[in-house]
């Protein structure tokens, strides 16, 4: 009877081990295959997998939008609404009705701001005078188109001849001569023209070499800023004066 211990742990592992053999070939599964002798790999000709690359119907690649601008300024947008909802809301899920106003409002607020800016641009664009008639422009005359266009230039003439600035007064005669050939429709005054370009468009041709004369005269004292004497004065006077005669005889024909 001292072995009977030791028996019956002998048979006990057997039968352990037994079982477990017998449970694992229990639990195995037969698998199911194909062994037709029929099936061949698909193969496909060059030329049909190009034409499928080249077929727009099977591009499902989405285009990457060009980074410009105007797509940073939507991101940008787009970032700060949703962070502003975030801090409003958090997880809060809308309506539909809330969700479709929610994701048009950025539109909105662009064009909300773009809107403003062109009505800040016209209130302030001073370009509006750029557009005005040139009747309307006046108030930006020279100083030489305000003596020619409104002022008494034989009172400026006097008081010049009076003051001893002989100099002035060589140039208020040839305003005055300049206003007078305007009016008389035989040049338009305009400020930027020339000399040159009133000797071309001179209507009286036989008075062109004495308006010459008298511009070189004008010229020669008035920007040459050289002095002149009364004796001088008179003598350029006298050739204002005659000339002015002339065109009054013109104007009475």
């Amino acid at each position: 009877m001292k072995f009977a211990p030791v028996l019956f742990l002998v048979l006990f592992f057997c039968s352990s081990f037994g079982w477990t053999q017998d449970s694992l070939s229990g639990s195995q599964k037969k698998i199911n295959y194909d062994t037709s002798s029929s099936l061949e790999p698909l193969e496909f000709e060059e030329q049909q997998i190009s034409e499928y690359k080249n077929d727009k119907a099977f591009d499902y690649l989405n285009a990457a939008e060009k980074d410009t601008w105007w797509t940073r300024l939507k991101d940008w947008v787009n970032m700060r609404y949703h962070q502003i909802l975030d801090w409003l809301f958090g997880d809060y899920e809308a309506n539909s009705i809330l969700a479709f106003f929610l994701n048009l409002l950025p539109y909105i607020l662009i064009i909300a701001i773009i809107a403003f800016a062109v009505w800040l641009f016209i209130r302030l664009n001073p370009g509006n005078y750029l557009l005005a008639d040139p009747e309307e422009a006046q108030v930006f005359l020279s100083e030489e188109e305000k003596i020619i266009k409104s002022e008494n230039i034989s009172d400026l003439i006097e008081q010049a001849i009076r003051e001893g600035d002989y100099r002035l007064a060589v140039r208020y005669y040839y305003l005055q001569l300049l206003r007078q050939l305007n009016a008389q429709e035989l040049i338009q005054y305009e400020f930027q023209k020339t000399d040159t370009e009133y000797l071309n468009e001179l209507k009286k041709e036989d008075f062109r070499p004495e308006l010459k004369k008298l511009m070189r005269i004008y010229d020669f004292i008035w920007y040459g800023s050289f002095p002149i004497s009364e004796n001088d004065f008179k003598k350029t006077q006298r050739f204002f004066q005659d000339f002015q005669t002339s065109l009054k005889t013109i104007q009475n024909e």
